[in-house]
């Protein structure tokens, strides 16, 4: 269930997931090895709050409505597939897809955010 009642409430949370958690890898040099390999506990609880973040993240992204995400470019089936993967699985998710979605499609989710709001003068905070 998603936890925003409206595109909007979604686009925010979908912002202010994915720049945290952009912002965090940054400061902690997260890297690709440590996500797909964690050789530490601290690697793997920081793997597990990541692929936390992708689960919110694609939760609000697979409820923006079909015609935010048609002129947005919100990919809602993508968001929803890897979301069910992730609720469903039960540990047995594929973190190399995962990393793929951290370090690529957070960037394109970001910039439909951005478009999103541009149109409706609404600043992302």
């Amino acid at each position: 269930m998603s936890a925003k009642p409206n595109d909007l409430g979604r686009i925010q949370e979908i912002f202010d997931v994915v720049t945290q958690t952009q912002r965090q890898i940054g400061e902690l040099v997260f890297t690709r090895e440590r996500f797909l390999n964690p050789a530490s506990t601290e690697d793997d609880l920081i793997s597990e709050g990541i692929i936390n973040r992708v689960l919110r993240v694609t939760e609000e992204a697979g409820k923006i409505s079909d015609e935010v995400s048609h002129a947005y470019g919100f990919d809602t089936k993508g968001a929803t597939g890897v979301r069910n993967c992730l609720a469903h699985a039960y540990g047995e998710v594929d973190r190399e897809i995962l990393w793929e979605v951290i370090s690529e499609d957070f960037d394109e989710l970001l910039s439909s955010c951005h478009a999103y709001c541009d149109d409706k003068g609404i600043e992302l905070s």
